[in-house]
C-alpha cells in the first residue's frame, strides 16, 4: 500500500492530570498487487477496488499522574482512544484501552504493571481493511518474539497477517545500573510480558497468550530514549518467530 493524507487534532486539558482529544483526518490509499500476491489480497481488491479515499475521526481521553514521563517511579497512566471511519470507501473502527501503574518500593526500585486491550472491525457490513489489522510482538508488546509476528498467519506463505483483537500485558521491575551512582539516564529492568493477536471469528482465549521473560536496558541518550532487551519466549509454539535481542530508539515502553 502507498498512502498520503493529513488531519487536524486538538487536545483540551480538563484538569492538570486529565485531557480529552479530538481529530479529523483524510487519507488516500492505493493497493498495489501483482499476479503472485496472496489470494486474500486479490479477493479484497476484487470486492473493493485498489484505490480508497476515506475520512476518520479520533476521540481520546487520558489521565496521567506520573512523577516523570521519562523516568517514572510512581503514578498511573490511563488512556482510551477510538478511531472511527464512517465516511468514504473504507468503513471501520479501532478502539484501544491502556493502563500503566508504577509503584516505588524505595529510591532505586520501581514496579511497573501495564495492560492493553484493542479491538478493530469493519462497519456497514464491510470487512476490516487488512492494512488496519492489529499486531503484537517485539518491544512495546511481547519482547522475545519478532515484531508484529504473533497471531494468525497466511497458510500460503506463512506470513503474519494480524487480527482484530489485541491483548498485551507486562510486569517489570526497574532499578539503576549497578555502579552508576546517581546517574539518571541509565536504567535496568527484569520483565515478564504476555500477549496475543486474535483473528475474526477466533475465540478470545487467554490460554493462547504467549509469554516471555528477560532483561532490558533503558538509556535516555542525547539522540533520544534507547531501549535494548534480551527476551526469552516461555511458551513458544510451532510457527512462532522468536527474536531474543531487540532494540528501539526514540520511544519509551
Amino acid at each position: 500500500t502507498s498512502s498520503y493524507g493529513g488531519g487536524v487534532n486538538f487536545a483540551y486539558p480538563i484538569s492538570e492530570q486529565e485531557a480529552v482529544s479530538f481529530g479529523v483526518s483524510g487519507e488516500q490509499t492505493k493497493l498495489g498487487l501483482s499476479t503472485d500476491s496472496p489470494a486474500r489480497l486479490q479477493t479484497f481488491a476484487s470486492q473493493f477496488g485498489s484505490n480508497y479515499a476515506y475520512l476518520y475521526t479520533n476521540l481520546g481521553w487520558g489521565r496521567d499522574t506520573r512523577d516523570s514521563a521519562l523516568w517514572t517511579t510512581r503514578g498511573i497512566v490511563r488512556r482510551a482512544n477510538l478511531e472511527l471511519a464512517p465516511v468514504g470507501d473504507l468503513n471501520y473502527y479501532r478502539a484501544t484501552l491502556e493502563s500503566s501503574w508504577y509503584y516505588s518500593f524505595n529510591r532505586d526500585l520501581t514496579l511497573m504493571m501495564r495492560g492493553e486491550f484493542g479491538v478493530s472491525n469493519g462497519l456497514g457490513n464491510k470487512p476490516l481493511p487488512f492494512f488496519k489489522n492489529l499486531y503484537a510482538g517485539g518491544i512495546g508488546s511481547v519482547r522475545g518474539y519478532r515484531t508484529a509476528s504473533l497471531g494468525p498467519r497466511d497458510p500460503t506463505d506463512d506470513t503474519s497477517i494480524g487480527g482484530n483483537r489485541r491483548v498485551v500485558g507486562s510486569t517489570e521491575l526497574l532499578f539503576p545500573v549497578p555502579g552508576a551512582g546517581l546517574e539518571r539516564s541509565l536504567r535496568l529492568s527484569t520483565f515478564i510480558d504476555a500477549g496475543q493477536i486474535y483473528g475474526a471469528g477466533q475465540k478470545l482465549s487467554l490460554g493462547e497468550l504467549r509469554y516471555s521473560a528477560g532483561v532490558a536496558l533503558a538509556w535516555i541518550s542525547p539522540m533520544g530514549p534507547i531501549r535494548i532487551s534480551i527476551g526469552n519466549p516461555l511458551n513458544q509454539k510451532p510457527g512462532d518467530r522468536a527474536q531474543r535481542a531487540q532494540f528501539t530508539m526514540g520511544q519509551t515502553f
